[in-house]
């Protein structure tokens, strides 16, 4: 069945795009704590923060798009659908918020402990919701094939 190996397609492409997001903010997060080391941020490291910065942003877009694809199955309904979405926007805050406090703390040239620390939570939050997200693309993909499964049964009978 062609819509098997779509939906195989889009899950691996949003598993792709949301493995991109994790070592995009991973190299962000090994630069920051280099940078953040003397509590001084130069001009170079602030922009080499935030070229980091971009390629997050780049990568978030991207699982957006095919988070997007996903989302508009005609197959995926129901909690799955709902516990995708919700994954989506605590995601995606958790990248919002990530990205907030890093400018706060790089704005002035020089980063506090309370400004490391706040960085640091942030990407344990991003970490956290980045694991339910995968989950939550997972479980759709469960539900995506059990109603195609059904939808293909059901048909069978009807022959």
């Amino acid at each position: 069945m062609e819509e098997w190996l779509e939906v195989s397609e889009l899950i691996d492409s949003i598993q792709k795009s949301a493995s991109d997001a994790n070592d995009a903010v991973g190299g962000l997060h090994d630069y920051i704590d280099g940078a953040f080391a003397d509590g001084i941020i130069s001009e170079a490291e602030a922009k080499a923060i935030e070229k980091y910065i971009n390629t997050v942003k780049n990568t978030k877009a991207s699982v957006e798009a095919t988070y997007n694809k996903l989302y508009v199955n005609t197959y995926l309904v129901g909690v799955a659908k709902t516990n995708l979405l919700n994954a989506k926007i605590s995601l995606f805050g958790a990248i919002d918020n990530l990205l907030a406090a890093i400018n706060v703390a790089i704005a002035d040239g020089q980063t506090t402990i309370a400004e490391k620390k706040n960085v640091d939570d942030k990407f344990a939050l991003f970490n956290s919701t980045l694991a339910s997200f995968n989950t939550a693309v997972e479980a759709a993909n469960q539900s995506i094939q059990d109603a195609l499964k059904q939808f293909a049964d059901d048909n069978k009978a009807e022959l």
